[in-house]
């Protein structure tokens, strides 16, 4: 007895604000959500009369989806109601009372549709408390064109033992003689199509790109009528993009264009042309800005390439081939490498093997008609395949790069240990010039410098004092300059030897400089003379000679 008196719900609750719906691509096609009322009478064992007749007051709403379908389309019915009827007094379980809803298609359509919910109440609830929002669902096929209505006759609680029966509201025996409600949804079925017939720069209609004019044919719209064309989302829904036109004939039957618009949104969209009251769609895909990917990214010469790419034209020939360092605007300049070709898939995607064979090659490229698009090559001056798989014919080379450094030297001079004192021969004072010789021994140059410079070797002196008293003036100083190879060198150039004349600023020893490259070994000496005045006081004399090497 406790189940009949659960299921003997006395119902009678006041609307809620909310009310639970389904989804509807047309909302003002929809009936509700909409406060209503619906008279209901309990059925002890689906036999007799009813009992406990009641009103069952509540927020319902009736949706399909798709709002306007085409003929032989499958449409989903959903019947809501916000709160759902009053438990009676005794507390139910989940699924106790399953939902049956009774309607009937009017107008051009025809034939009954059951809804229903199984699981309710979706969990436990207690006496006196609203049994919870209500969602049942059904489906129809839709027949010919034209208006028609959807109607909810009745609203079943079907417990096995007791059920309960709504429909219109009034006091009468509902299960018997059930009044169709006042939950109408009223539609149409309509039938005009949509074809895209082709495609400004494509060889298929079910792509395109920015720029591009899609020419679209229509049927079953208003005759006589302007279009208006846009491009949408998937589903037909959002913002509208661009802005075609078009007309029907007195059949309803016509032609239009739509440009895609610069900055389209890309990927699976929808062509929707409209006459201002009906809307036919068909698919299409906007293609983005082409691109490839590589794999691998870098490698030896004779390495094979994996290129996949993406947003090609459909159905084109793409050209792979290397390139090298992009200097300016694309395309660069191509490398050697051999070119290689893919057909872009009916999505505008590429999959083809591409050998690097150059070592210039910076990318790798592919090009169709003014779309182009790179991908960075690394190349490797380290590895290289000379044969792939079971090829008998092919080689590959590695190169290396020699290098080696040549340290310069130094420009220098030496001479034999103890040569720095020259003795001059004497002289006696006899009234008259005399003359005394002296020999400026060897000084060795050696040019080590590695370079095309040359060098000067020039000597300086000053005036002899003597002791206890007396001069001789640095211009009475003279040599003779002597300059030759030194024995067993390799030299480079050929030295100079200096005038012969006044010691004082003089050169001894010079080298020319060279364009093919100067150095060696040098020796240079000199024979020196000393003019000694007729009445030069009586002493010892000395003086400084210097050579300097730049």
């Amino acid at each position: 007895m406790g189940l009949l008196r659960t299921t003997a719900t006395a119902v009678g609750v006041a609307a809620l604000a909310a009310a639970a719906t389904a989804v509807c691509v047309s909302p003002a096609q929809a009936y509700g959500p909409t406060p209503g009322n619906l008279g209901c009478r309990l059925y002890f064992n689906d036999a007799g009369t009813g009992s406990s007749p009641t009103n069952w007051a509540d927020s319902f709403g009736l949706t399909q989806t798709p709002a306007t379908p085409s003929p032989g389309q499958t449409v989903t019915v959903t019947f809501t109601a916000a709160a759902g009827p009053n438990n009676g007094p005794v507390a139910i379980n989940p699924g106790d009372v399953p939902i049956v809803v009774e309607a009937a298609l009017g107008g051009s359509q025809s034939g009954p549709v059951t809804l229903q919910q199984t699981n309710y109440p979706a969990g436990p609830i207690p006496g006196n408390t609203p049994t919870g929002p209500i969602t049942a669902t059904g489906t129809y096929v839709a027949g010919a064109t034209g208006a028609a209505t959807l109607t909810v006759n009745r609203v079943i609680l079907n417990n096995p033992i007791a059920k309960t029966y709504c429909s219109a509201a009034g006091d009468r025996d509902h299960k018997a003689a059930p009044v169709p409600t006042s939950i109408v949804e009223s539609f149409t079925v309509f039938g005009g199509t949509v074809s895209v017939t082709s495609v400004t720069g494509q060889t298929v209609t079910g792509a395109a790109r920015a720029g591009n004019v899609i020419n679209y044919a229509v049927t079953g719209l208003a005759p006589s009528t302007a279009l208006t064309a846009t491009l949408r989302a998937a589903d037909g829904t959002g913002t509208a993009e661009g802005s075609g036109t078009g007309t029907t004939d007195a059949a309803g039957a016509g032609t239009g264009t739509l440009t895609v618009p610069s900055g389209a949104t890309t990927g699976a969209r929808t062509v929707a042309v409209s006459d201002g009251t009906n809307t036919v769609s068909v698919p299409i895909t906007i293609l983005g800005s082409p691109g490839i990917a590589i794999t691998p990214s870098g490698g030896g010469s004779g390495t094979v390439v994996t290129v996949t790419g993406t947003n090609w034209n459909p159905g084109s020939t793409v050209t792979i081939g290397g390139y090298k360092a992009l200097t300016g605007a694309p395309p660069p300049p191509a490398t050697s490498d051999p070119a290689t070709t893919a057909t872009a898939g009916a999505t505008g995607g590429i999959n083809a093997t591409f050998t690097v064979t150059d070592s210039t090659t910076a990318y790798v490229g592919a090009q169709s008609g003014a779309l182009f698009a790179i991908s960075a090559w690394t190349g490797s001056a380290d590895s290289c395949t000379a044969k792939t798989g079971s090829a008998t014919t092919g080689n590959c080379t590695l190169s290396y790069n020699l290098s080696e450094t040549v340290t310069a030297g130094n420009l220098s001079m030496a001479r034999a240990p103890g040569t720095g004192n020259i003795p001059f021969s004497g002289v006696t004072v006899g009234g008259s010039v005399q003359t005394a010789t002296g020999d400026l021994s060897t000084v060795t140059v050696t040019d080590h410098r590695g370079s095309t410079f040359g060098w000067s070797l020039v000597g300086t002196v000053t005036d002899f004092t003597g002791t206890p008293g007396g001069t001789i003036a640095k211009s009475n100083l003279s040599w003779t300059p002597a300059c030759v190879d030194t024995a067993g060198a390799t030299n480079a150039v050929t030295a100079v030897a200096g005038t012969p004349g006044t010691v004082d600023a003089a050169t001894l020893c010079s080298a020319p400089t060279s364009a093919t490259g100067t150095g060696g070994s040098f020796d240079a000496s000199a024979g020196l003379t000393l003019s000694v005045p007729a009445n030069q006081l009586a002493g010892t004399y000395a003086a400084t000679l210097t050579l300097t090497l730049s």
